[in-house]
């Protein structure tokens, strides 16, 4: 049925049928669906006047960074957006738990990924890509290039604990009251919160107790979101 639903979703795209059929689709059961899930975080960020960029880590062939895209304009955001990938696929791991992942898996060369935005309309200078490993890339120099930004949804697609840790350790600068942070693969590894991104998020709340992740939504087939909160005494010293 999920293959059939996207399917359909293509082909009413274009089509003035489609916003009805979607209004319909998030009324059902699919309403936390990916693409349901960052619609959510798009209109949050909206009516709570949270303004900021978005950030995609792990971007892969770009759908949800297209979809991104696509309600950044139909609700007139003015939003940056970030895409933060290897291009090389999934870095050397030994979270080959349950065959999941594999080390390359999910590459898309930085040509394929600007083609395909090409195609969806998305112009060179609406978007800044940051390439490489985490581990290297997420670095100070990094931090001076993006001064003054702030995120106000971000879409943690990295799979692996290995590859989310240095993305939660990275972002601290660009965290605001309010901001939506989306993890694709929450509930992987059997949704042990000893593994993947469950792990990485136990340990980066440890270690910045400031900061406070809100539940928010749950969405197919195993992510889960949060609100960000940040102490007022944090938010005082920034």
């Amino acid at each position: 049925m999920n293959i059939v639903k996207r399917l359909i979703w293509r082909a009413l795209d274009s089509f003035p049928l489609g916003p009805v059929v979607r209004a319909i689709d998030l009324a059902s059961h699919n309403r936390f669906g990916r693409r349901g899930m960052l619609d959510q975080a798009f209109e949050f960020v909206t009516y709570n006047k949270i303004a900021g960029d978005y950030f995609e880590f792990g971007v892969w062939r770009g759908n949800s960074f297209c979809f991104a895209h696509r309600l950044k304009k139909k609700l007139g955001l003015n939003m940056k957006m970030w895409a933060f990938d290897s291009f090389e696929g999934l870095p050397p791991t030994d979270e080959e738990k349950y065959n999941i992942f594999k080390q390359g898996e999910y590459a898309c060369s930085e040509p394929d990924f600007r083609n395909i935005l090409r195609q969806h309309g998305i112009r060179n200078d609406e978007y800044q890509i940051v390439r490489g490993y985490y581990q290297d890339s997420l670095n100070q120099d990094l931090h001076q290039r993006m001064k003054g930004s702030h995120a106000s949804i971000v879409y943690i697609d990295c799979d692996l604990y290995v590859s989310t840790k240095p993305v939660l350790d990275f972002l601290p600068p660009y965290l605001m009251d309010g901001t939506v942070v989306c993890f694709d693969d929450y509930y992987c590894f059997r949704g042990s919160p000893e593994e993947g991104q469950q792990r990485a998020i136990r340990e980066f709340l440890a270690e910045n107790p400031c900061i406070h992740f809100t539940p928010y939504l749950d969405f197919a087939p195993v992510g889960k979101s949060f609100l960000v909160h940040i102490s007022e005494h944090a938010q005082r010293a920034t």
